[in-house]
């Protein structure tokens, strides 16, 4: 879709196999370990819900702010509001490929970070 809006002018992003040579604000292992301590807080906060119901459904620092309830481990509500995983098989496919996703995520910015040279090594993908 982002090709296509740069293809009519609407937009004026990278074609995806470049967007890894564009400079960010912040070196690509600056942004893996961020992402690491925001995707840990997020699945440490889940976890609390599990072990402790209803534990985590106020914000920590502002108070007067909470999430209406949901089910234990899911958040559901403002997460949620088309209400694409109605069922219980369908939450937890959607837990189980979001963390996929993050582990492939993470795996592809490590691979980047300590690639080989190709040519210097004789590795060949």
């Amino acid at each position: 879709i982002p090709e296509v809006l740069t293809s009519f002018g609407i937009l004026n992003v990278p074609k995806w196999y470049d967007a890894g040579k564009v400079e960010y604000f912040a070196s690509s292992s600056t942004l893996f370990v961020i992402e690491f301590i925001l995707f840990h807080y997020v699945e440490l906060r889940r976890w609390q819900d599990i072990k402790y119901p209803g534990s985590v459904n106020q914000d920590p620092i502002f108070k007067s702010y909470s999430l209406p309830p949901n089910d234990v481990g899911y958040p559901g509500g403002i997460f949620n509001p088309l209400n694409f995983s109605p069922s219980l098989e369908a939450k937890e496919k959607e837990l189980a490929n979001g963390r996929l996703f993050n582990f492939l995520h993470s795996f592809f910015c490590f691979k980047k970070l300590f690639a080989f040279n190709k040519k210097n090594r004789g590795i060949s993908y």
